[in-house]
């Protein structure tokens, strides 16, 4: 009996420290998302600043935040969000995926991320970039350390319904962000 009692007590410890351990990053379930304007390189709002939550105001939305992910990743959370439009296109689901990065690099990631956006064959994802020094950076929560590569804002009404942190492209991640999307 007291090896089992030991047993549970070192599991909820482990389980605790990885989950104290694991990144944060994004504005908390509940919480409003607010306005903002990157740079649009492609998808709806394409060679513009404007404000994708402004324009597309309470329709269920998702944002993912980009900070050093691999293209790849980015690639399937992509694909993902672009069949997403179209298998909800009668709630207008919209998404957009923004690509943070350095203020001294943005000009070189527009050329990238647009080079990206045609390559993957985006139609409907906006594709957009905003620098880490922008306030909306702040106003997001979004978290810029080297061990956040990505941040999904799952929202409707402008209410982020859920979020995720490190979203793995893969065939588990990708069934939580298509459900997330159904749910919205």
């Amino acid at each position: 009996m007291k090896h089992v009692l030991f047993g549970a007590v070192a599991a909820a410890s482990l389980a605790a420290t990885a989950y104290a351990l694991a990144p944060t990053s994004g504005l908390a379930v509940g919480e409003k998302v607010s306005p903002f304007h990157p740079q649009h390189v492609a998808g709806p709002l394409a060679n513009s600043d404007k404000c994708f939550p402004c324009t597309f105001q309470a329709r269920p939305q998702v944002q993912v935040w980009v900070n050093g992910d691999s293209m790849s990743n980015v690639a399937k959370i992509g694909m993902a969000l672009e069949k997403a439009a179209s298998t909800h296109s009668s709630k207008e689901f919209k998404a957009m995926i923004v690509m943070v990065t350095p203020k001294d690099q943005v000009d070189a990631m527009k050329a990238k991320a647009g080079e990206f956006a045609r390559t993957s064959g985006f139609k409907n994802t906006a594709i957009a970039i905003l620098a880490k020094n922008d306030d909306a950076v702040t106003a997001y929560k979004f978290n810029t350390s080297a061990d956040v590569k990505n941040t999904v804002f799952a929202y409707k009404d402008w209410t982020v319904k859920a979020k995720m942190v490190n979203l793995v492209g893969d065939e588990a991640g990708l069934k939580s962000l298509n459900n997330t999307i159904a749910g919205l």
